[in-house]
């Protein structure tokens, strides 16, 4: 007979689907800029648009900043961090 060696898989981590501070403040953020560029666009307003993107550009560092703070998914301030 052989012997058969039975190897045990790490345990994965938590998933919350995107569920942190950091996931939901630039959503929100990004949000509100794609409606504000949304309404620019709409009322042919160029400074209005730009805004708009500026605003979806601001969420996105919020939300990359918030990540490295800690607040995204796995991090230290987090429910199920590593």
């Amino acid at each position: 007979m052989s012997k058969q060696t039975v190897e045990m898989v790490p345990d994965l981590p938590h998933t919350n689907h995107g569920n942190t501070i950091a996931s939901w403040a630039m959503l929100g953020i990004i949000t509100l800029g794609f409606i504000v560029a949304a309404i620019g666009f709409d009322i042919s307003s160029t400074p209005v648009f730009v805004v708009g993107v500026a605003i979806m550009l601001i969420g996105l560092v919020a939300g990359l900043v918030l990540r490295a703070a800690g607040y995204g998914q796995g991090g230290k301030h987090t429910k199920y961090h590593h």
